[in-house]
């Protein structure tokens, strides 16, 4: 009953959608389902409300469905492009999965129970995959294949993985964390770290780490400018969280060192696969799909280091979301300017449309970490916390790394933004708004976390 009521409204809606099929009152029902969402996630974090304690919502799923609640108001009030061209079978098709695909997020955050955890983030594949082949171009659909066919295969071998673990309890087995942890005494080590493998490769395959990762530079170049913001900030966040709670499990069981191992050896490869491919590729939205891999690489690391750096790995999560997100709609913009995704084509952003080459260039500066951003006091406390853990060549090699993906990335920012005198181009208030809402919001990210995290 509890995740019942995450779905009630999407279900209520969906069926006035399906029958209904009017474009305007499916952008009215997206939009109140945002802000719907954004309101409870805001409620979760004050205790009187008593809905956190209701869902069971420690820090992490607070903060895991905020990030989720602040960029689904954000995508919502962006427009969709061609959205006065589209049927209105497709636009109800369109709100029905969109807000699916946010109600298998939320259950999958704020739940508690391995099984449930897993039946959630299988039904994020199947709502998504028909939004990532919304624009049913050649390679929008090849796109959408390769993400259903790669993350099938990851949720398969996430599954055997819980079967395990199961298998790792002598008595009374359970998928609940709390249950798990309660009889964490008795359980077996070997299946337990075999049970952990499995996981770490199949929630990691959509978690898009190194070398799982094939399918998300399709996926979320592919996609609507606004799904490729909810993937990359939100999706990924998703599949990162049984991860981290397997690894409090491994850590209360004593098998903590072999999970910061994997974490940190997986970390450093997403890292290193992003920067070869980030200063190669010419196409923008892959070169931000690569940067997620950055990212969630770099918090893989975060919590390898376990104790402060942990609290970095959260503040990186938020702030690589929200900056992520703000960059991906900033694309949907440069597409509708450009009609071009190669950068080395695109010119002049300063003089064609101002507001947009601000929002670039600023979701530049936060996504390489550099202040006001987030990032930066999170990568200031993972090398702090590499240096006190003496991973010396692995600190050395993981800053090469950022600066060579910090110049790539910084030369498509400037080939487009700078360049001769063009033509003003005209887009609506909200192409751009959302973004900048984004970026205020990540500075206040710290607080928010140390604020949750001391509760």
């Amino acid at each position: 009953m509890t995740y019942f009521s995450l779905w009630l409204f999407p279900i209520i809606a969906s069926l006035l959608s399906f029958s209904l099929r009017n474009k305007s009152l499916n952008r009215f029902l997206v939009l109140t389902h945002s802000l719907l969402h954004l309101g409870f996630g805001l409620a979760l974090l004050v205790p009187q409300t008593g809905f956190a304690a209701w869902f069971g919502a420690d820090s992490y799923a607070q903060i895991f469905f905020l990030v989720t609640a602040i960029l689904y108001a954000a995508a919502a009030f962006y427009p969709l492009t061609g959205h006065n061209a589209l049927s209105p079978k497709q636009s109800s098709i369109y709100t029905i999965c969109l807000m699916a695909f946010v109600a298998s997020m939320d259950s999958a955050n704020l739940s508690q129970n391995l099984g449930l955890i897993w039946v959630f983030v299988e039904t994020t594949t199947l709502a998504s995959a028909m939004l990532i082949s919304f624009e049913h171009h050649k390679q929008s659909l090849e796109a959408a294949w390769k993400y259903l066919f790669i993350c099938s295969i990851g949720i398969a071998l996430a599954f055997v993985g819980i079967l395990l673990l199961l298998v790792a309890q002598d008595s009374h087995p359970s998928l609940l964390l709390s249950q798990v942890t309660s009889g964490i005494g008795s359980i077996s080590p070997f299946w337990l770290k075999l049970s952990f493998v499995f996981m770490l490769i199949g929630f990691g395959t959509k978690a898009g780490f190194a070398p799982m990762h094939f399918w998300l530079p399709d996926a979320h170049s592919e996609a609507p400018a606004q799904i490729s913001a909810l993937l990359s900030g939100a999706l990924l966040n998703t599949a990162l969280l049984p991860l981290i709670r397997m690894k409090g499990l491994m850590t209360a069981a004593g098998e903590g060192t072999l999970a910061s191992q994997l974490f940190l050896g997986l970390g450093i490869l997403s890292v290193f696969i992003a920067a070869v491919f980030i200063i190669k590729i010419t196409n923008y939205k892959r070169m931000l799909a690569y940067s997620s891999i950055e990212n969630m690489g770099i918090i893989l690391i975060a919590f390898a280091l376990g104790k402060a750096a942990e609290t970095a790995g959260l503040i990186h999560v938020m702030g690589h979301s929200l900056a992520k997100a703000t960059l991906f709609l900033t694309a949907g913009n440069l597409y509708k300017i450009f009609g071009e995704k190669d950068y080395s084509k695109c010119s002049s952003l300063l003089s064609r449309h101002p507001a947009s080459a601000w929002l670039w260039i600023l979701g530049f500066v936060f996504i390489i970490g550099l202040p006001p951003s987030p990032l930066f006091i999170s990568e200031f406390y993972i090398a702090i916390g590499l240096l006190s853990s003496a991973n010396y060549l692995v600190l050395g090699f993981w800053i090469v790394l950022l600066a060579v993906i910090a110049y790539g990335l910084g030369k498509a920012v400037l080939n487009i933004t700078m360049g001769g005198k063009e033509n003003r181009v005209k887009l609506p208030l909200m192409s751009y708004l959302p973004g900048y809402l984004l970026l205020l919001t990540a500075i206040t990210v710290p607080v928010i976390v140390l604020k949750l995290l001391s509760n």
